[in-house]
């Protein structure tokens, strides 16, 4: 399906290739994928001519074809244990409430054999606060929410990740301006393995 996704007029070829940069160099031929929270499917949509791809949302806010999408129930996820070789978190995480996040996380571990990619609005300044804060409280309202959020600096990431026994291979921080200029908060992104106490170094997941 690469190369003839349709995209809708706006940004949205735009964040997809941008989140794509990302996510390519961590696989390899054949993996197979689970997107958590895919949302419009377009990320699934370009990787699934090279790779068996799932997405699962809360919701279905599919604005393409996917090849396997599932609702759940936004923690637990229908997968046995190692079903995906990696699973894909791309901006969803700030979205659960701060309590429920290590559910989540370790739901991805637990159906993940060798990598999760972390992609999150990461706040270092007043603005950036200010900014995602915004973002969250609207996504709350889109999706008919009461419930709590949080966004974490990349600090308090790492080591949320490391109590969950997930190693930090890379962070990479993203330009301010990469995914969208009038979104210009700060962004990193996380590509984690479970942690089984051998050494690896990030060429082991290229």
């Amino acid at each position: 399906m690469q190369g003839v996704v349709s995209y809708p007029p706006g940004t949205a070829r735009q964040l997809t290739m941008s989140t794509l940069a990302f996510i390519r160099p961590v696989l390899r031929p054949g993996d197979r994928v689970l997107d958590i929270g895919c949302g419009e499917g377009f990320v699934l949509a370009e990787l699934a001519s090279a790779h068996e791809v799932t997405g699962v949302d809360i919701a279905d806010h599919r604005a393409t074809r996917l090849p396997r999408f599932a609702l759940y129930d936004g923690l637990r996820l229908p997968f046995a244990d190692g079903s995906y070789d990696v699973s894909l978190l791309a901006f969803v995480l700030h979205h659960v409430p701060n309590d429920l996040k290590p559910v989540l996380v370790r739901e991805a571990r637990r159906v993940s054999r060798r990598a999760i990619v972390v992609l999150e609005d990461t706040p270092r300044t007043l603005l950036d606060r200010i900014a995602c804060h915004l973002h969250g409280r609207a996504y709350r309202r889109k999706v008919g929410s009461t419930a709590g959020f949080g966004f974490y600096d990349p600090a308090r990431w790492e080591a949320f990740f490391a109590q969950l026994e997930l190693r930090v291979v890379t962070s990479t921080a993203f330009s301010r301006f990469r995914r969208d200029w009038r979104r210009p908060w700060a962004r990193t992104c996380f590509v984690l393995e479970p942690w089984d106490g051998r050494p690896r170094t990030a060429g082991e997941l290229s």
